[in-house]
């Protein structure tokens, strides 16, 4: 799983929350959202991706696209028994 699709994947996830279209949630540089959409935000993350995030507890509602694909992907890559 590429960095790109992971982006990808999230900007998908928010939209499909939120309702928000893609061309916005892709320019946003940081994404806020209210503790529903972000409980349905990670649970569907962590659904898909089969990991942990830590991100349904966090008390912070906004993030970086940027930064949150980064830490999926490193997570991802640290669960892949080789």
């Amino acid at each position: 799983m590429t960095p790109h699709f992971i982006r990808q994947l999230v900007i998908h996830t928010i939209c499909n929350v939120t309702g928000a279209s893609h061309k916005e949630v892709a320019t946003l540089e940081w994404v806020k959202l209210n503790t529903r959409d972000w409980e349905q935000v990670f649970s569907r993350l962590e659904a898909t991706l089969d990991i942990q995030t830590g991100m349904l507890i966090s008390v912070e509602r906004s993030f970086s696209i940027e930064t949150l694909m980064h830490a999926l992907y490193a997570k991802l890559t640290d669960n892949i028994v080789t």
